[in-house]
């Protein structure tokens, strides 16, 4: 099968299968567990449920652009939202944000191969890291289109991929919601999620610069392992990309 066969080839944030959707349950389920003991899931889930509606009700237009991305990403978002807050009344911002990264740090260790439908990609005939940067590049121009990011470079150059993100829902949302932590969950899922595939397509991950962490924009770099330079260089490259956009 060639890489471009893939069910998930070209596909954005869809829904999961049925099974990751299930074990992301547990690991949230276990995450609340945890903190509040086996007690406390339900009435957290139900301070959830109720901060959930209060979201929906009292930002929606905030909401619509979730809805206009996908209704599991307005559902997942204003969840997780939900969460945050409900943590953050009792224990304060900063403990909240801790708590469900680490939630959604875990998750990533999950939903990244799924995204990458990883288990059959690196079965696809051909180099599986010239397969894993096809992918890559169909999946960001997907997320693209459904308006999750706004892409100012999708470039592959010999063994490395660059792509340049000007624009994340993720950020926007969080501004939109009054919630700027849940901007950098994104940030924190690919630093937990691209190690556990890299080794599979022979890859290495590189992003010095993000938005959510103040930066004017995300720079995902790609490398075939053992070919990525050192951040020194990259953050070169990416002062003369900024002289570019600015002329």
């Amino acid at each position: 099968m060639k890489v471009e066969e893939l069910e998930r080839y070209g596909k954005s944030l869809e829904t999961l299968p049925k099974g990751v959707l299930k074990k992301q349950m547990g690991i949230m389920i276990r995450g609340i567990r945890n903190k509040y003991g086996i007690l406390g899931i339900g009435p957290f889930f139900f301070k959830t449920m109720l901060e959930q509606r209060a979201l929906k009700k009292n930002y929606p237009e905030a909401y619509k652009e979730t809805l206009a991305i996908s209704k599991d990403a307005a559902n997942e978002v204003t969840m997780l939202i939900a969460m945050f807050n409900v943590v953050a009344r009792k224990e304060g911002r900063d403990k909240a944000y801790e708590f469900v990264k680490g939630i959604f740090q875990e998750i990533a260790v999950l939903s990244m191969p799924a995204f990458y439908q990883i288990d059959d990609l690196v079965k696809c005939e051909g180099d599986v890291y010239d397969n894993f940067m096809k992918f890559n590049k169909a999946w960001f121009e997907a997320m693209q289109q459904a308006g999750t990011y706004e892409i100012q470079t999708n470039r592959i150059e010999g063994d490395e991929q660059t792509i340049i993100v000007t624009r994340c829902a993720n950020c926007v949302l969080g501004q939109r919601f009054d919630c700027p932590e849940i901007s950098k969950l994104g940030c924190d899922h690919d630093l937990a999620g691209y190690p556990v595939i890299a080794d599979r397509v022979n890859m290495e991950f590189r992003r010095p610069h993000a938005m959510a962490k103040g930066d004017d924009y995300c720079d995902f770099h790609f490398y075939r392992k053992g070919t990525s330079p050192d951040m020194m260089e990259i953050d070169d490259q990416m002062v003369k990309w900024d002289e570019s956009l600015n002329k």
